[in-house]
């Protein structure tokens, strides 16, 4: 399925999650999200959103600083590559174990 996603300024974001602009633009400055421009306007890409947000909870909800979102978003990422890898290790894991049964089953 093909969603169109729009280009969200800056402005709408921040009024929607209720933070100042220049909350959204330090955490750009520091390298924790991406924006950019689109006709005269600061954007935020639609697939930087949910990073954003995030980020916005830490820092209101935990009064975490720019350093510590970013170790924490940087953390989370690798866990959740983590709990991927982990899948398909385990994946693996039942497809051996399903061969190996089956030669025991046949006696070898």
């Amino acid at each position: 399925m093909n969603t169109i996603k729009r280009q969200v300024t800056i402005e709408e974001f921040a009024d929607f999650h209720q933070v100042t602009t220049e909350l959204v633009k330090e955490f750009a400055d520091f390298g924790l999200v991406h924006i950019k421009k689109v006709e005269r306007q600061y954007c935020i890409d639609p697939e930087e959103m949910e990073k954003c947000e995030r980020a916005i909870r830490i820092h209101k909800d935990l009064g975490v600083n720019k350093e510590g979102i970013e170790i924490i978003l940087d953390m989370r990422d690798k866990y959740a590559e983590m709990q991927k890898e982990l899948l398909q290790l385990r994946h693996q894991i039942k497809k051996h174990e399903a061969r190996m049964n089956k030669l025991f089953s046949e006696g070898i």
